[in-house]
């Protein structure tokens, strides 16, 4: 396979043609805020959180990109972090929870951006919070769904139909309220917890 150059951040690096800058990105330790890529899935760029600038010029999905020999990708500029901040801190206010009592507390992706960013809660509480916390949703016989941390990345999806070979998991209603459900009964669910496993917040919860 051939072999190109690119810089990223001020560091040169060599990469295999046809690798992402995500993917080059993480191979070296460079962290790229993300939700919605999970090495094992097809990239959606759905969550739109991996921005970067590329040759100082324009703003491209990190995940959806592929390297070019020459190419100067820049992680953290002043455009990255107008771009991505924002759509970061909505998804926080979106959340009705704290972080005390989640199964996910200390393992989620979603923390590690706030920290990777350094978000402010303080003012992330001036936004406007979601006034009903709503329950937990019977998901399937064996997982219960957490609809108020949701940010709709669509991974157990992409999970259930290409990882598990099949497509039970799915999106229903449109813009704010939408959340994921199960097709059927939920029956069919072999409790294989793929899903669960690629959860990037913590959403899906296996009944005890």
């Amino acid at each position: 396979m051939n072999k190109i150059c690119l810089t990223i951040n001020g560091s040169q690096f060599e990469a295999d043609e046809g690798s992402t800058v995500m993917e080059v990105a993480l191979a070296n330790n460079i962290y790229i805020p993300h939700l919605c890529y999970n090495p094992d899935l097809v990239p959606s760029g759905a969550c739109r959180l991996c921005q970067v600038e590329i040759n100082g010029s324009k703003l491209a999905l990190a995940c959806r990109t592929p390297v070019e020999d020459g190419m100067v990708v820049d992680t953290k500029s002043p455009a990255v972090d107008a771009a991505v901040r924002p759509i970061v801190e909505l998804i926080i206010a979106d959340h009705h929870s704290t972080c005390s009592g989640c199964p996910s507390n200390g393992n989620c992706e979603l923390q590690r951006i706030m920290a990777h960013l350094r978000i402010d809660r303080r003012r992330v509480r001036n936004l406007k919070f979601p006034q009903e916390k709503l329950p937990l949703e019977p998901l399937t016989p064996y997982l219960d769904y957490d609809s108020n941390k949701c940010v709709r990345c669509g991974i157990c999806i992409q999970t259930c139909e290409k990882i598990y070979g099949a497509s039970h998991i799915y999106y229903v209603n449109r813009g704010y309220p939408t959340k994921i459900a199960y097709f059927g009964n939920g029956t069919h669910c072999d409790f294989c917890l793929e899903c669960v496993k690629r959860c990037p917040v913590g959403v899906l919860i296996p009944k005890q």
